[in-house]
């Protein structure tokens, strides 16, 4: 009996390397990390509205959790290519204009 992550991997069309995973994972970790600094940002703004110090934390939590629900909601209900047309468009803004040649 062969190991079965072998097969598995056999089955799946070739060996996953670690770096093709890594590569991969790295878009949703770059939106994840993006929306979840704009999410707290977002929700520290708000809180600036409200006065008191338990209101604010409050107003605070609230705002970063709905902020950071629906990018999670939009990551996960988009299709795939769509999501990957926008990403991309948003990338493409602050690339440098030289670096599509490299």
């Amino acid at each position: 009996m062969g190991d079965r992550a072998t097969e598995a991997s056999a089955r799946a069309g070739g060996p996953h390397t670690p770096r093709n995973v890594l590569s991969a994972a790295a878009p949703l970790a770059l939106f994840s990390l993006t929306t979840g600094v704009f999410a707290v940002g977002v929700g520290a703004l708000a809180s600036l509205l409200v006065p008191g110090a338990l209101a604010r934390a409050l107003v605070w939590l609230v705002v970063t959790i709905a902020a950071a629900s629906c990018a999670g909601l939009w990551w996960g209900l988009t299709p795939v290519p769509e999501r990957l047309r926008a990403l991309d468009r948003a990338v493409a803004t602050v690339r440098p204009r030289g670096s599509e040649s490299r």
